[in-house]
């Protein structure tokens, strides 16, 4: 049931980032969203679908004290259970940003694994502006683990994807014994001319359940 609402409030995120895209250009699209931004949308776009199911809910920021004034990871409550959301935003693609998303999940696991119950989700949150380097260009399969089957939109925008030599479900097997039930990426941002999505700018998620 958790599942299917997060999964739902997913695909309808992408609606509420292009909106809140069209108030805030270019800022976003010179940036991207901040993670604090980014987290907080999803929040409360995870509770407001909850509530239209008709389950009473609440989140709350779970940073640690020094980061309070830029949260970017939250939790969300209801009565069938509860989604940790762990926001990350990719300046870069390469090794040393991939390592901190994995330090991310630890440092969360720490806290607040004892707090986890067998219904609950954590909800893997990046965005990403795709640049010129390989690394950058490898981040979609990395999180997948496979190549979209309409590459050839991304060719026709100069973007040449790559596979990549790690992925991400093997560092989470090998770091914390687990494989997402769920992975998704979507490209939120459209051309105001033509209404053609801007491959560049890419959002990722990914839903763990630990048992």
């Amino acid at each position: 049931m958790l599942l299917d609402v997060l999964t739902q409030s997913v695909n309808e995120f992408q609606n509420d980032c292009l909106k809140l895209c069209e108030k805030h250009y270019p800022t976003i699209h010179n940036q991207g969203m901040s993670e604090h931004h980014l987290g907080l949308a999803f929040a409360r776009r995870l509770a407001r679908t909850l509530t239209e199911f008709g389950h009473a809910c609440e989140f709350n920021a779970i940073e640690s004290v020094q980061h309070q004034e830029q949260p970017h990871h939250y939790r969300v409550s209801c009565d069938v259970g509860t989604v940790w959301i762990l926001t990350h935003h990719m300046f870069s693609a390469g090794k040393t940003c991939r390592a901190k998303l994995m330090k991310e999940i630890a440092q969360w696991k720490e806290e607040y694994g004892y707090a986890m119950q067998p219904n609950d989700l954590l909800l893997l949150l990046t965005d990403h502006w795709i640049s010129r380097s390989q690394k950058s260009r490898e981040l979609l399969h990395w999180w997948t683990g496979q190549l979209p089957d309409e590459i050839d939109e991304y060719r026709l925008q100069g973007i040449n994807l790559y596979e990549s030599e790690s992925q991400m479900t093997k560092s989470l097997e090998t770091l914390f014994q687990i494989s997402p039930c769920y992975l998704k990426y979507g490209h939120p941002l459209k051309r105001s001319q033509n209404q053609q999505q801007v491959k560049k700018y890419i959002q990722l998620y990914a839903v763990l359940q630990w048992s």
